[in-house]
C-alpha cells in the first residue's frame, strides 16, 4: 500500500518502477545461476552442456543452490534493515520526506521478521562470523529503540551503551582462544573478523551527521547491491552439482591401469557417463571399470587451522551439531590418479 503511495508522489515514481523491475527480474535470477554453473561445468562448450541438461535433474541443481547460498537472505536483510535504520535515526526529517529503498526496507520488516532472521544467520553462518551477527543484531536493536523513543535517554542509553558493553564482554571470553589461536597460525584476517565486531557495535549504534548520513550510507550499500550477483555466480561456480570419483579402469595387456577422475554424470546398464576434468564427457563401458572410488573435493578441504574448543571456524552450527557422516578410509591413491 505504501509502494502505491509513494508512485503518486513526485520524485517517487521513477524509484517506485525500479523497485518492481527488481522485483520481476528476481525470480530469473537463479534460473541464470543454474544455466551458467552448468556452461562452467562443461568448459563453456555447448554440447557438453547439453549433455549435462539432459542428465542433471533440476532437483540436484537446485539443492546445491540451496545449500551454497543459504547464508545469503539473512546477510542482506540484516544489512539493509540496519542500514535503513541507521539511515532514518542519523537524518529523520530528510528520511521521512524522501524515503529511500533502505528506509521502505526498514519499515516494511517486521520485528518477528528479523528475530527469525537473526536464529537463521546463527544456523547457517560460519563460527568466524557469528561475532558480526551479534554485532548486527546488537546495532539492530540499539537503533530501533533510538528511533520509536527519540526522547527516552534512559532507554537509549541502555540500548546503545550497556548492551554493546554486555554483549563485548560476553563475545570476548566465547571467542578469545580462537583469536590467540589464528594469530598463533598467522591468520590475521581471522583474527580480526573475530575480534572487532564487539567494538565497532559502539561506533555503529548511534546517528552520524545528518549531511553525510545519504552518500556515507547509501553509496556503499548500493555499490554492496550491484556487486552482489556477482558474488554470488562466482561463489555458485564452484559448488559442486555431481560426484566426484576416481575411476580405475582394467588394464589391458602389456600397460597399467588407468585411473580417471571426473564428475559421474549418468550410469546405465552398459556405460558410465564421466566428465573428466579437462571437460571431456567420456563414455566408460562398464565391464571396462574395475573400482570406483568417491573422492572429496578441494570445496570440502579447510582452509584454516583454527578451531574453538572442537568447532572449526568455517563450520556452521548446523555442520557442527548435527551428526556427520562417517567418512571411512578415503582412497587418496586412486583420488590421486594413480591405480592400485
Amino acid at each position: 500500500m505504501r509502494v502505491a503511495e509513494d508512485v503518486g508522489k513526485p520524485g517517487r515514481e521513477p524509484e517506485a518502477r525500479s523497485f518492481q523491475w527488481t522485483l520481476a527480474l528476481l525470480p530469473a535470477f537463479p534460473i541464470v545461476l543454474l544455466v551458467l554453473r552448468l556452461w562452467h561445468l562443461g568448459r563453456q562448450d555447448l554440447n557438453t552442456m547439453l549433455v549435462l541438461v539432459q542428465n542433471v535433474g533440476p532437483l540436484d541443481l537446485v539443492s546445491a543452490l540451496v545449500i551454497s547460498t543459504m547464508w545469503v537472505p539473512p546477510v542482506v536483510l540484516l544489512t539493509g534493515h540496519a542500514l535503513g535504520l541507521l539511515y532514518q535515526v542519523s537524518a529523520p526529517a530528510r528520511a521521512a520526506k524522501r524515503p529511500t529503498w533502505l528506509t521502505r526496507t526498514a519499515d516494511a520488516t517486521p520485528d518477528w521478521a528479523i528475530g527469525f532472521t537473526v536464529m537463521w544467520a546463527a544456523l547457517t553462518w560460519q563460527l568466524r562470523f557469528l561475532p558480526a551477527l551479534a554485532m548486527a543484531a546488537v546495532v539492530i536493536l540499539a537503533l530501533t529503540v533510538r528511533k520509536r523513543h527519540p526522547e527516552d535517554g534512559r532507554r537509549i542509553r541502555v540500548a546503545c551503551l550497556y548492551v554493546p558493553l554486555v554483549a563485548a564482554a560476553a563475545t570476548y571470553p566465547l571467542v578469545w582462544p580462537a583469536i590467540t589461536s589464528a594469530v598463533s597460525h598467522g591468520e590475521i584476517t581471522l583474527a580480526l573478523v573475530l575480534a572487532l565486531p564487539p567494538v565497532l557495535t559502539l561506533a555503529l549504534t548511534g546517528p552520524i551527521p545528518e549531511r553525510i548520513a545519504r552518500p556515507v550510507i547509501h553509496a556503499p550499500a548500493t555499490a554492496v547491491a550491484l556487486a552482489g550477483p556477482f558474488v554470488l555466480l562466482a561463489i555458485f561456480l564452484r559448488t559442486p552439482v555431481l560426484p566426484s570419483v576416481a575411476i580405475q579402469l582394467e588394464a589391458l595387456e602389456g600397460e597399467s591401469a588407468e585411473v580417471v577422475l571426473g564428475y559421474v554424470v549418468a550410469v546405465d546398464d552398459t556405460v558410465t557417463t564421466l566428465l573428466d576434468d579437462s571437460g571431456t564427457v567420456r563414455f566408460v563401458p562398464n565391464t571396462a571399470v574395475e573400482a570406483k572410488v568417491l573422492c572429496a573435493g578441494a570445496e570440502s578441504v579447510p582452509y584454516s587451522e583454527v578451531d574453538l574448543h572442537g568447532w572449526h571456524v568455517e563450520e556452521s552450527l548446523m555442520e557442527w551439531y548435527l551428526p556427520d557422516r562417517d567418512p571411512g578410509p578415503t582412497d587418496e591413491v586412486r583420488c590421486a590418479g594413480r591405480p592400485r
